[in-house]
């Protein structure tokens, strides 16, 4: 009954269409644009196999997994603003291990104002609730510790200001915001991991010649903790570097600078590194695309240990469409982290990669397979695990 009911719930709904993508981080979001008021749907439904559930090292236990997912984009444009909305659910339910049937949602919506040809203020809200799989997080090497996973929360709030739009001799983007982190669940274990932080963001491109900018962002963050007060930090980031834009299908950028933490507690002194943010879009053919990925970053770590994450990644994604129905894809990330305590020091390293083959039956029925792959090292070696997944489905949009 509850599945029927919520199957009902979701088929009401209406959901995102491939037309329409979007990105997020947690200090902000950013929606493509396309001209009009829409309204997009999309429920996808999928059958799949998952072997190694617990994430264990030497207690690998498969199960079949459901997962329904619809999505939901509005956009409604004005003169001189624009209003975006995303909203995704997701329900899981396991064959094997019924008490980690779970839900998971996000919300994602933006306000655009224009007051000058060049010149608009944006207000972004985000908040995304989700799992924390038995064997990973706080249970990392000791998935039987406890019965069911975890629920953690983020949620941010931001303003900001932009000057300038694509081809713009120069262009200027000002952020301010607050965000949120706490689990949800196991209150009097987890609330100590629990912070908030406010942050500044700042961009600055100047055209230097035909389609090359010349490139700046700094950043600014600072986190509060209520029990926990070892962890607090101040973070600054300083990035300087060129971005390349031929086409809006064939991009470059490329920003390198320095990356700081200073914390209240002196045990961890102060953390300054290297930082590099690239992104690259390139499109050969238009049935090709590819994505390339890397940068630095100082992280929580989400671990019952005080202690704090100082990661690189490196990210990459292949599209090609074999032609109008069947569309192929692959992408895999690689991220390395030291996760740094008082006392100690843990290397981390995490390789995922999946592959999809997608078929258009109808224009508004498509079948897909899909396998992932993720491996996780550790120093510690009882955190070590191997994770395969495979799944069929079918997506449904309006």
């Amino acid at each position: 009954m509850r599945f029927l009911l919520l199957f009902f719930i979701c088929y009401s709904s209406l959901s995102l269409s491939a037309t329409v993508s979007s990105s997020r981080d947690s200090l902000n979001g950013e929606f493509s644009f396309s001209e009009g008021n829409l309204l997009l749907t999309e429920i996808q439904a999928s059958y799949s196999q998952v072997g190694n559930f617990l994430r264990s090292d030497n207690n690998k236990q498969k199960s079949t997994a459901f997962e329904l997912s619809p999505e939901l984009f509005i956009q409604t444009q004005g003169d001189g603003s624009l209003f975006q909305l995303q909203a995704k659910a997701s329900y899981f339910t396991f064959d094997d291990f019924s008490r980690d049937d779970h839900y998971d949602f996000s919300v994602l919506s933006k306000f655009h104002l224009k007051f000058a040809e060049s010149q608009k203020m944006f207000l972004t809200a985000s908040i995304a609730d989700t799992y924390e799989y038995r064997g990973t997080g706080l249970s990392l090497g000791r998935p039987e510790s406890l019965d069911e996973g975890d629920t953690k929360r983020n949620e941010f709030l931001n303003i900001g200001y932009l000057y300038g739009h694509q081809d713009s001799l120069a262009r200027v983007k000002l952020l301010a915001g607050y965000r949120d982190f706490a689990y949800l669940t196991r209150k009097n274990v987890t609330k100590r991991l629990a912070y908030s932080s406010s942050y500044l963001q700042g961009n600055f491109d100047y055209l230097i010649t035909g389609n090359t900018y010349l490139s700046t962002k700094i950043q600014y963050e600072n986190f509060s903790y209520e029990q926990n007060a070892d962890l607090e930090r101040k973070q600054y980031l300083a990035l300087a570097g060129l971005k390349w834009h031929s086409t809006e299908l064939t991009q470059l950028h490329l920003l390198f600078g320095y990356e700081k933490a200073l914390f209240s507690n002196d045990a961890f002194g102060d953390k300054n590194r290297f930082a590099w943010q690239v992104n690259m879009l390139w499109n050969p053919l238009k049935r090709i695309e590819f994505k390339f990925t890397s940068g630095s970053e100082i992280t929580d770590s989400y671990k019952i240990v005080k202690s704090v994450n100082f990661s690189n990644y490196y990210g990459i994604g292949l599209r090609y469409d074999f032609n109008e129905r069947l569309l192929f894809n692959v992408s895999g990330k690689v991220a390395n982290g030291d996760v740094v305590g008082i006392k100690n020091k843990t290397e981390e390293k995490r390789v995922t990669m999946t592959t999809r083959a997608q078929y258009q039956w109808r224009y508004w029925l498509s079948a897909f397979v899909q396998m992932s792959y993720e491996k996780f090292d550790s120093t510690i070696e009882r955190n070590q695990y191997d994770l395969q997944t495979v799944s069929v489905g079918v997506v449904v949009t309006f």
